[in-house]
C-alpha cells in the first residue's frame, strides 16, 4: 500500500509496525525455520502481492504500477520492523556462519492469535499459500523466481499506457 502521510512524522501504511507484523506472520508460518533479511523481503512482497504469483488469489495490497520496485527499497523498512518485533521478544536474531538470520519465538503464534481484523485473517490465509509454495525453495531458487518475473509485475499498466497512447 502507498504511504498516507498524516503529519510530518506519522504514516498509516508501510510502517515498521505493519511490516514487522507481516514478517512475524511469515516467520511464524515457517515452523521454527530461520531465514535472512533478503528472503524476508522477497516473501513480504509475495505475501502482499500474491495475485502476481497466483492470479486466482486476490492480492492483499493494490496492484499499483511498478509495484515490483518495492522489493528494491524495502530493506530499511523490513529491518526496522524486525527490530521492533525483536524488541518485543517475538522474533529471535541468530548470528552464524551464513550471516544474520531471523526466527519466530515460541510467543509468536500465541501473539498472532489475538488479532481479529479481516486484514490479519486474510494475511494468515495467504501466508499458508505462500509457505506451501515457497518454503522449500532454496534462496537461489527464490531469487531466480523473483528475477524471472519482476519485470512483468506492475508492467500491465505500462502496456495499457502504450495502447491508450499515453507514452
Amino acid at each position: 500500500m502507498n504511504e498516507v502521510k498524516l503529519s510530518r512524522e506519522t504514516y498509516l501504511f508501510n510502517t515498521p509496525l505493519e511490516t514487522g507484523l507481516r514478517c512475524l506472520v511469515i516467520l511464524a508460518g515457517l515452523e521454527n525455520k530461520a531465514i535472512d533479511i533478503q528472503r524476508l523481503i522477497y516473501l513480504d512482497y509475495l505475501l502482499t502481492h500474491y495475485g502476481d504469483v497466483e492470479p486466482e488469489v486476490e492480492s492483499l495490497h493494490p496492484s499499483t504500477p511498478s509495484r515490483s520496485g518495492e522489493i528494491l527499497i524495502k530493506r530499511d523498512l523490513v529491518s526496522q520492523g524486525l527490530h521492533l518485533m525483536t524488541s518485543k521478544k517475538l522474533i529471535n536474531i541468530e548470528y552464524g556462519k551464513s550471516g544474520i538470520l531471523y526466527r519466530a519465538t515460541p510467543y509468536s503464534k500465541a501473539f498472532l492469535q489475538y488479532f481479529e481484523s479481516n486484514y490479519m485473517l486474510q494475511l494468515l490465509d495467504v501466508n499458508k499459500l505462500l509457505i506451501d509454495k515457497f518454503s522449500n525453495y532454496t534462496d537461489a531458487e527464490l531469487k531466480n523466481f523473483i528475477m524471472r518475473n519482476i519485470d512483468r509485475w506492475g508492467g500491465e499498466f505500462v502496456k495499457e499506457a502504450f495502447v491508450r497512447g499515453d507514452n
